[in-house]
């Protein structure tokens, strides 16, 4: 968005600028993120997850993510205070087009890249299976490793957030 984006927590404001979150109602309630961190071409990764020190959120990213869920939707004004912190992050792999690819790498070797969409992921499964028995995909097709090499590539967003 680029609505000035308010604390919850304080009122003050915590950018002007654009500013972006995503989110999904989850078992144990709402779960997203915020913009991710370009860390480079090195990555520790172990420990993974929970126990890793590494690429976790920072100490402000807790305002910012609540004040944008409440920004967002209305019924989570003043529920800053109920935010349930773990240390939670992580790596994500984004492909050039920021699209999920699908495809054999080998014979023996098919592969889900997502391309950082996790969640969004879970309507695939049943395309997956058939190309594994050998049917061919037409919604599959377009997320093809071989769009690469032939430039067949995504249409190019101008956001600075990956999943738009």
């Amino acid at each position: 968005s680029t609505e000035p984006l308010i604390s919850d927590k304080t009122g003050k404001l915590i950018t002007d600028g654009q500013w972006g979150i995503y989110f999904k109602q989850d078992k144990h309630g709402i779960q997203g993120g915020a913009v991710p961190e370009n860390i480079g071409p090195e990555a520790q990764v172990d420990p993974y997850g929970v126990d890793s020190p590494y690429y976790v959120v920072k100490d402000d990213f807790v305002d910012y993510w609540t004040a944008g869920l409440a920004h967002s939707m209305e019924r989570f004004e003043g529920c800053s205070a109920v935010y349930h912190y773990v240390p939670s992050g992580g790596i994500g792999a984004f492909t050039v087009d920021n699209f999920p690819v699908f495809d054999y790498m080998l014979p023996n070797a098919y592969v889900i890249a997502d391309s950082n969409h996790g969640y969004k992921m879970i309507g695939v499964g049943k395309e997956v299976a058939k190309a594994l028995l050998g049917e061919k995909s037409s919604v599959l097709y377009p997320f093809r490793y071989g769009r690469y090499a032939t430039g067949d590539l995504h249409p190019t967003s101008h956001s600075p957030f990956p999943w738009s």
